[in-house]
């Protein structure tokens, strides 16, 4: 079976750093007051900052929803195994129904309806791949091209049953 990975190679990877980079600025925030002392002594300018941090944070995490990406999309011309994290999923082309590009945080991603929930839920959201991530118009007819594909696969499944 000929597979095509659509995205990001190292979208596990890119998550994690995001993560990490969080803690470590976090940690960065703490680490002077905490090493001078000063969190015994006054606490509420630190406390501030770590709470304006954490706020920052959350609104990032909330607005990006870098937590939602699929580690990986593999196009099975029939279907698409997907992953994010633990969970594999097949997910047949007859089960989308469109799939469109949408930019959060300044990264273009695309976004794959699905007719019926999946173990993923409704829809499944991924990083292009690397080459890709500059040039939009070739992201955006990728996700046409799939949003075709699932419409003669929706089709032809239609006429299958009885």
């Amino acid at each position: 079976m000929h597979r095509q990975g659509l995205a990001f190679k190292n979208t596990a990877l890119f998550k994690r750093g995001v993560w990490l980079s969080a803690a470590a600025l976090l940690a960065f925030v703490l680490a002077p007051a905490a090493l001078s002392g000063e969190l015994r002594s006054n606490p509420v300018p630190s406390a501030i900052a770590f709470v304006l941090l954490v706020a920052a944070l959350i609104y990032f995490f909330w607005r990006t929803q870098v937590h939602r990406l699929a580690d990986y999309v593999h196009d099975c011309q029939d279907s698409l195994e997907v992953r994010r994290g633990r969970t594999n999923e097949t997910i047949p082309l007859s089960n989308v129904s469109g799939a469109e590009v949408t930019s959060h945080g300044g990264f273009h991603r695309i976004t794959i309806r699905l007719r019926e929930r999946a173990k993923m839920g409704r829809q499944i959201e991924f990083l292009p791949q690397a080459s890709l991530w500059s040039n939009l118009v070739a992201i955006q007819a990728l996700a046409r091209t799939l949003t075709e594909r699932a419409q003669k696969a929706r089709a032809i499944s239609d006429l299958r049953v009885p």
